[in-house]
This record gives structure tokens, sequence and C-alpha cells, in this order.
């Protein structure tokens, strides 16, 4: 799979294998196709399901918090992800309350879980990246993200299974419950993870670094750009599919396992390309797939013409791979390690940010109700600023 040199960091990346795959379903669930489904049962508009979409990356405001916390990592990441993903249990009690009151009470739950959650991505990836060496992170984390991948949608299938056959909301109410005892005990995992000591710096110095780093500041130009452009129409996919293609729960969950299954090999693939030629190079090629082909492909399927959808689940699969992980790869190669933290709090806030705004645009496009379905004309504005995006890209890195 990987070359790494010494028993203990191969053990712990082994246990971070074991780890994901407890914590994917929990994120797959709260965040994905089934949390989606149960906010259009209790009354979700396109506006709330753009907010209900852009609540992870609200979350991403609180990353820089993780300056906040000296010493080691480990007790900080194991009491946040539990504490975060417990608050998300509440979201079960929303079928109790007046249905005026269910989605915003549903939404606000929502986003104080990612809230209290945000500061873990700064830790743990900071962490990792003190276990993964430089030339191996691209192999690993393809190894890690294609396996998490296809368990987490063989859950969703699962998921999308039981919702079916089970009286609703009690479907959902039951997966969301597992997803949340299944995220609690996943935190608990890392108590058996090793954690290397690690160099550290004062939060407003590394912040300095970070903002006044000209290479960096580029790539954040380019990720800004891109997740504004994903959120305008990204949350749109599955509502598409549910209600615009009439596809349901079960065929969703199979829509997401064809996608698992094909990152369980485009993963590493891009992790050994990535390795060679650069993590810069992965995002080229994924962002063209990304921003023309997949969404694309969702907008030609329609009820009794679904062919377009299951195709999207390869090019799903071709793109988010090996997108997600060289993002986070560029960052970590740009910063130096005492700063690490500072860089990745920037990287969260800088996607956080444009991503909301582009979510509120694509909620705004999506009340138009303009075109087949609410979700056409926000797919489509995605499309053209994913592309401009992409563009972006490809002339920084020959400036």
């Amino acid at each position: 799979m990987f070359r790494l040199g010494s028993q203990e960091p191969l053990r712990s990346l082994r246990l971070s294998v074991w780890e994901g795959t407890l914590a994917i379903l929990f994120i797959n669930w709260s965040s994905g196709v089934v949390v989606t489904g149960y906010a259009l049962w209790l009354g979700a508009s396109p506006a709330a399901l753009a907010v209900l979409g852009a609540i992870p990356l609200l979350g991403q405001l609180a990353a820089p918090f993780a300056l906040m916390f000296k010493g080691q990592r480990k007790p900080y990441t194991m009491l946040l992800a539990g504490s975060g993903r417990a608050v998300f249990g509440l979201v079960l009690l929303a079928p109790l309350l007046p249905p005026e009151a269910r989605v915003p009470a549903f939404l606000l739950v929502a986003a104080l879980s990612q809230v209290v959650i945000a500061p873990v991505n700064v830790l743990w990836t900071s962490w990792m990246a003190d276990l993964v060496p430089p030339r191996e992170r691209g192999r690993y984390f393809g190894f890690r993200n294609a396996v998490l991948g296809l368990v987490g949608t063989l859950g969703n299938l699962s998921a999308g299974l039981f919702i079916d056959a089970v009286p609703k909301p009690w479907g959902f109410l039951i997966v969301l419950g597992l997803g949340v005892v299944l995220g609690v005990a996943a935190s608990q995992v890392l108590r058996w993870q090793h954690e290397p000591p690690h160099e550290s710096s004062s939060a407003a110095g590394s912040l300095r670094v970070a903002l006044t780093d000209r290479a960096f500041l580029g790539f954040l130009g380019f990720l800004a750009f891109w997740w504004f452009a994903v959120l305008v129409g990204g949350p749109f996919a599955f509502p598409l599919f549910l209600e615009y293609a009439q596809l349901n729960f079960t065929q969703v969950g199979l829509w997401t396992v064809i996608s698992a299954s094909c990152g369980l090999v485009f993963g590493p693939l891009w992790g050994r390309f990535a390795d060679r030629y650069g993590h810069g190079l992965v995002l080229i090629w994924t962002g063209l797939v990304g921003s023309v082909v997949l969404p694309g492909l969702w907008l030609l399927g329609g009820p009794g013409h679904t062919l377009p959808i299951w195709l999207s689940a390869v090019a799903d699969a071709l793109c988010w791979s090996g997108l997600g992980a060289a993002q986070t790869n560029v960052a970590l190669q740009q910063a130096p390690p005492a700063h690490r933290g500072a860089y990745l709090a920037v990287f969260g806030i800088v996607v956080g940010v444009f991503g909301m705004l582009g979510s509120a645009l694509g909620g705004a496009l999506g009340s138009l109700n303009v075109g087949p379905s609410p979700y056409h004309l926000p797919i489509l504005a995605s499309i053209v600023l994913r592309t401009m995006a992409v563009g972006y890209l490809f002339w920084a890195r020959r400036v």
C-alpha cells in the first residue's frame, strides 16, 4: 500500500483507517442524502436546503479556534469531535416541535454541531501530517479516502433500503441516531493513535506568516472561487435526484455505492499521480471533470431518463477522489511545520466564507423556480462558475 519506516507510524495509520470507517458513517448520514431527505420530510424549502448545504462551511469559520489549543492535539480532537457529534443527536427531536419550528430548529442544531467540530479539521490534519511522510501523503490519503468512500456509500445504500422500508420519519431517526453513536465511538478510537511531538508558534505570528505568503494567497484565490462555485449548485444534486428524477432513497444509495466503488480505484491512482507529478496538476484535471462533466450529467438526467445520473456517479468519483485530498495536500506543502495550523485555519475560513456566499446565491436562484425544477438554474450557474475557477487555476500556475 505505502512504505513507512517505523512500526509505530504504520500501526497508527492503519488504526486511522479503522477510525475513519466509523466516522464516515456519521459524516455521510449527517451531511448527505439521509439528512437531505430528513430535511425534505420536515418541510425544507430550496432556500433551507441551500442553508443546509452551507452549514459545514459555516462551521469552518470556527476553525481558527484550533490555534488556541497548545500542547497535544489528541485530547482536544477527541473532545471536540465527540461533543460535536453528540450535539447533532438533538435533530432527532425536531418532529416533536410545531411544524413551523422544525426546519429552523433542525438547521440551528446542525450548525451548532458543525461549529463545535470545525477546529477538529485543523487539529487532526496537522496531527496526520506529522504521521505521514510528505512523499507518501498522496498514496496514503488516496487509499484511506477510497476505503472510507466505499464504507460510507455502502452505509448510504443500507440506510436508503432501511428508510424506504420503514415508515417515515422513523427510518431517518434510527439511521441518524445510529450515525451519532458511531461518530462518538470513532472519536474515542483516536486515543489509541500515536501523536508525534510537533513544533508550534504563537497564533498571531503563524497567521501573519500565512497571510503574507504570496504563493499561499494565490492558492486561496482558487479555493475561494472554486468553493463559491461548487456551493451554488452542489447542494441541489440529491434533491434533483429525489424530487425531479424521481429516484428513491435506495437508488440514491446505489448511486453513492457506484461512486465509492469507482473511487476505490481512482483514489489510489490519483494519489500515485500526485506523488509523481504534483498535487497542483491533480487539481486541474479533477477540476475539469467536476466543473463540466459531473454537474452537466446531473442536468441531462430526468424522469424516465436516468442514465446520465448513473454515469455522473463515475464522474463524481473521478473528480472528488483526487480533488479533495489534493487541495489539503497543496496547503500542507506550502505550510512551514511550525505554522501548519494557521495555514489550515485560513484554508478553512476561506472555504467557509466563500462556500456560504455561493450557497446564498444558489438558494436565491433556486427560489426563482426557473426551468424544469427549482434546482436546474443553480446547477447551470455552478457549471459556469466552476469552469471559470479552473481557468483561474490554470492561469495562476502559468504566471
